[in-house]
């Protein structure tokens, strides 16, 4: 295991410390045993989600797509620039950085570039297809962990992302406020959350509202088979048309539905329209309301950015 991953690991049942053994972690205070399942810990156990019927749904909506759509190259590094866009990298190195909710590990490649460890963690069998995509990567360690009953130290991280995580989760604010606890002073946290849109981009999103009510009911295979037809439509009467006048010279806006994909391949609107009809719950913020969650939450210099949603960025006081 990554030492520095291990240091900041912490049994969720009593906060204890960790100590690694053969194939498994040992909680050193109630005696907990974690699996250690070819390199990945595994702290989710399907009887901790008993009475939580939306969770299980979405751990097995999420589990599902990156196990699908686990190739992280085609959306790869145009991905990681939209969301890491007016970043310091740079400022990363010699850190612990957290990535909450990693599906398939396509962010966690990118900043384990410039960060002394990465733990990478993911409430779904996502975390498998981000272990195989970071393989290559010693500095990450791979955590199938919940969110929203982190097992990890307080202040143990240097940086915290989440990229769009938390607006598929019920308890928002409450997740949000766990992933300030194990921030350390002075260090930074950044989010990408859904955008409220008006006129007719907000009508259409409330018809995908009413359908969604539908396609959360379907076999994942049957949905996955409906969002390929679907992204056929989108790529043949929005997206092409889209590149087609950027080629005469005009001006698409990246507020403009869809535009976003106009520089990616086929299979990246296949992979999000799945990603939206699967999840049970989905949330959308105006900026005002992200401001107010990130300051709720004591940070400071916060910063909210359009980027295809909402880039919201601050940091934890008291360095």
């Amino acid at each position: 295991m990554n030492p520095m991953a291990l240091e900041a690991l912490r049994c969720p049942d009593c906060t204890s410390r960790l100590r690694a053994a053969s194939e498994e972690l040992r909680c050193q205070g109630c005696g907990r045993r974690i699996p250690l399942v070819n390199g990945v810990v595994k702290f989710v156990r399907d009887r901790d989600l008993e009475d939580d019927a939306a969770a299980r749904h979405t751990r097995a909506s999420f589990g599902y797509e990156w196990t699908h759509f686990d190739d992280w190259r085609p959306s790869g590094t145009a991905n990681f620039d939209d969301y890491f866009a007016h970043f310091d990298l740079s400022s990363l190195q010699g850190g612990l950085v957290l990535d909450a909710g990693c599906g398939m590990g396509r962010h966690t490649r990118h900043v384990a570039e410039f960060a002394a460890g990465v733990v990478a963690l993911d409430f779904s069998g996502a975390i498998d297809a981000a272990a195989r995509n970071t393989a290559d990567q010693p500095n990450v360690q791979c955590v199938q962990g919940d969110l929203r009953r982190l097992p990890l130290a307080a202040e143990s991280f240097d940086f915290v992302y989440s990229m769009g995580v938390l607006h598929h989760i019920g308890d928002t604010a409450g997740t949000l406020r766990g992933l300030v606890r194990v921030l350390k002073p002075g260090g930074r946290l950044r989010v990408y959350l859904y955008w409220k849109r008006e006129g007719l981009a907000a009508a259409v999103l409330s018809l995908v509202t009413l359908a969604r009510k539908l396609t959360i009911r379907l076999p994942f295979p049957v949905l996955r088979a409906g969002c390929w037809g679907l992204s056929v439509l989108l790529t043949v009467g929005v997206v092409g048309p889209y590149r087609l006048l950027k080629r005469f010279g005009v001006d698409v806006k990246d507020n403009w539905p869809l535009s976003v994909y106009m520089k990616y391949p086929f299979n990246v609107l296949y992979n999000d329209q799945f990603d939206r009809f699967s999840a049970p719950i989905e949330k959308r913020y105006s900026p005002d309301e992200v401001r107010t969650l990130m300051a709720a939450m004591g940070l400071r210099n916060v910063e909210v950015h359009p980027r295809f949603g909402w880039i919201a960025d601050g940091v934890k006081p008291g360095a």
